[in-house]
């Protein structure tokens, strides 16, 4: 067995609108690399469509579980998209800095998306949205869906708020890694997306710009690569991208600070 390169375990937690295994594997094949190279991982398996409130008691209640395992040692969260913003929430609101040691963000919306604050303009569309939405997460194990809420709260107006109410720990190093998708990539959905995304919120990953990602020690701005791609959603490697090289680089930098 290999050794361990992280002195704590990761906890990978997903974004909006997936769950961590339906209706597929978000982090692709990022646990088994991890797990072969001898660091501990696990998932957050909170709601696809649940508020960051929601989520982050779930979140809560996942890393009870894991720190029982753990003997109480502390987690490095690798945190995707919306999961950001549920661990920032984790970590200040309900207190739990004592429980991480590290929070890295990927492409989350720290100060909101202007697409986000469009889409919530359209009152009916939301509304049927959010209902068909519900039902259908419900029905793939979500315990409290609320997806009208879950895109309210990602408006730059709800995180203006949500950060002066969440400042950082002084407990817990935070890094943050943005993406941006130029029309050459190779992922279509998020192509498709991006389109739409550029009229409001300018250069994007497909969903979110990486001027508005910036938490913490800024890492950098990952080049022609989609918001999915950038954990492994796909399953598979972009042109001039390894995805297992990226999550290593990650968990070696993190073993050299101590964590």
């Amino acid at each position: 067995m290999n050794k361990q390169i992280t002195r704590y375990p990761i906890f990978l937690v997903h974004g909006l609108n997936c769950r961590d295994d339906r209706p597929f594997e978000y982090f692709g094949r990022i646990p088994s690399y991890l797990e072969g190279q001898g660091v501990r991982v696990y998932l957050g398996g909170q709601d696809a469509a649940g508020s960051i409130e929601g989520n982050a008691g779930q979140l809560e209640k996942r890393l009870e579980e894991i720190r029982e395992r753990e003997g109480g040692r502390k987690v490095n969260i690798i945190a995707h998209s919306k999961g950001g913003l549920e661990a920032r929430y984790l970590i200040s609101t309900l207190g739990r800095a004592s429980w991480a040691a590290s929070l890295t963000t990927l492409c989350t919306p720290h100060y909101g998306s202007r697409t986000a604050k469009y889409w919530c303009g359209k009152k009916r569309f939301i509304r049927l949205y959010s209902r068909a939405a519900d039902r259908f997460w419900k029905a793939l194990g979500d315990k409290e869906p609320d997806s009208e809420r879950a895109l309210r709260q990602l408006t730059p107006a709800y995180l203006k708020s949500f950060n002066e109410r969440n400042p950082d720990s002084p407990k817990v190093y935070y890094q943050s890694f943005g993406a941006r998708l130029t029309p050459s990539g190779e992922d279509p959905l998020m192509l498709f997306f991006r389109r739409f995304v550029f009229l409001q919120d300018g250069e994007n990953d497909g969903l979110v710009s990486p001027d508005r990602t910036h938490w913490g020690v800024y890492r950098g701005t990952v080049e022609n690569i989609s918001h999915q791609d950038l954990v492994d959603s796909r399953k598979r490697d972009a042109k001039g991208f390894c995805m297992t090289k990226f999550y290593g680089r990650l968990i070696r930098d993190l073993a050299e600070r101590g964590f």
